[in-house]
């Protein structure tokens, strides 16, 4: 499988200060440039942006990056990205 999104090391304090799901600080990471920081995304993501995290978490889950999370939440701040949950089999 293809990747489109690179998987820049990212501190966890970084994320844990801006209470944002380490995979989404590392896709924002991914995504910024010279033209757009880390920081500038995170406090006002455009459109474009949003759906590029969004995209890039799906992919780190799909590839085992980080597991996915029970409800498919995954905090950015005060929003969340919408990704994919992992599947609870209930026990017979």
């Amino acid at each position: 499988m293809n990747r489109n999104y690179q998987t820049p090391t990212v501190p966890t304090e970084w994320s844990v200060s801006r209470e944002t799901h380490h995979a989404v600080a590392v896709a924002i990471h991914a995504i910024s440039g010279r033209t757009r920081s880390p920081e500038a995304i995170w406090e006002a993501p455009t459109t474009t942006e949003w759906d590029h995290v969004q995209m890039a978490v799906e992919e780190y889950i799909s590839h085992g990056d980080f597991q996915a999370e029970d409800d498919g939440r995954y905090p950015w701040g005060e929003e969340v990205v919408i990704g994919p949950a992992s599947i609870a089999i209930p026990a017979p």
